[in-house]
């Protein structure tokens, strides 16, 4: 018999995406009596809720509203587990498209087939892009330069058996009972953690294209920089809580911020010389953006070389910025708040947030 799959849909003020992915989800190529659609509402503010209520829930049994009072991604995924009635657990983060009818046939087959312990997937900006920025957003993650801000994510398999930080898929109920929930203390990068208790344990997944996302990008740069100060602050957190799990590569952004300040006291204290010689960190970084908004010109026109430029300023001064301003703060204990109660645990999820509490 198939597993009964529970996709959990982590949200907040995304009315005007949610419609889109949930009639994606609905569309699967799986017996509808054999999955549920569980979206995790973080306070919207935007009426996300009311919308999935009202469209969905009142004519689909499967579709349900959970509350998320903590708001954050981590927390979501966590309510979702708790109430979820499947043995797999497929996670879509509410700002995502799914491309594939099959994706939940193919997470199916794979758990079974592959032996491993969870599945990832790719999740390129490849969703539909909400302004002119959001579409050269997209294409500039992608380009050589937007992939160099995260080196953990480059160079992955499309298909095997790895251990790579790439986004989680789907994970067999059973494996939370094994090393706990995810981390509410994250905003971001909360997968990435998960994995890398998985990765302690000995568990291996399987990366596979067929289970491919396409994530939504920023509508604009004041967006993304917000997006990139969090990812910042919660690489370091996630470096702190796992040590060795990061590298100095991962931290170049926040060296690189701190090269403009640096500059310009170099210029006013220092001999020309010197001060010239100093110059050239930040002059090589100029003409890589450069180079990298060009490139982007040649491919998608004009309109994209004259946004690039403060784009990827955008990027990494956001990411830089949140690295370097976590990186000052003190150092906290790494803990997990206790997960707000939907629905009556199962007895091995208890055990899983037992191992949470003692983390």
């Amino acid at each position: 018999m198939l597993p009964m799959i529970s996709v959990v849909v982590p949200v907040r003020n995304r009315r005007t995406l949610l419609p889109q992915l949930i009639d994606e989800l609905l569309q699967q190529n799986y017996p509808s009596d054999r999955f549920e659609v569980l979206v995790v509402d973080g306070r919207s503010t935007d009426g996300s809720a009311d919308l999935v209520r009202r469209r969905y829930a009142q004519k689909h049994a499967r579709v349900r509203v959970l509350d998320n009072p903590k708001m954050r991604s981590s927390a979501g995924r966590n309510v979702g587990i708790r109430a979820a009635a499947g043995d797999v657990i497929v996670f879509v983060d509410g700002g995502c498209s799914v491309p594939s009818r099959n994706l939940l046939e193919d997470a199916a087959a794979l758990l079974q087939q592959s032996g491993a312990g969870f599945l990832l997937r790719p999740q390129p900006l490849l969703g539909p892009a909400p302004t002119p920025v959001g579409e050269t957003i997209a294409h500039a993650t992608g380009n050589w330069l937007g992939r160099m801000r995260n080196p953990a994510g480059r160079d992955k398999k499309s298909r095997g058996l790895t251990n790579a930080s790439l986004a989680g898929a789907a994970y067999p109920r059973q494996l939370f009972a094994q090393v706990g929930f995810f981390d509410e203390t994250l905003d971001a990068c909360e997968d990435r953690e998960f994995i890398t208790r998985m990765d302690k344990a000995g568990i291996e997944g399987c990366v596979d294209a067929r289970l491919t996302v396409y994530e939504v990008p920023q509508k604009n740069v004041r967006g993304l920089i917000r997006q990139m100060v969090c990812e910042g602050r919660c690489r370091i957190r996630l470096m702190r809580k796992h040590v060795g799990s990061g590298s100095l590569e991962q931290l170049a952004p926040m060296a690189l911020l701190s090269v403009v300040p640096l500059t310009a006291l170099a210029w006013a204290m220092l001999p020309r010389f010197a001060a010239e010689v100093a110059t050239v960190p930040l002059a090589l970084m100029m003409g890589a953006i450069l180079a990298a908004s060009l490139q982007l010109g040649v491919s998608h026109g004009l309109a994209a070389a004259w946004r690039a430029p403060r784009i990827f300023a955008g990027m990494y001064c956001g990411l830089g910025w949140g690295l370097l301003a976590e990186a000052l703060r003190p150092a906290k204990a790494a803990s997990v708040p206790v997960i707000v109660e939907v629905m009556r645990p199962r007895p091995e999820l208890q055990v899983a947030e037992e191992i949470e509490r003692a983390a």
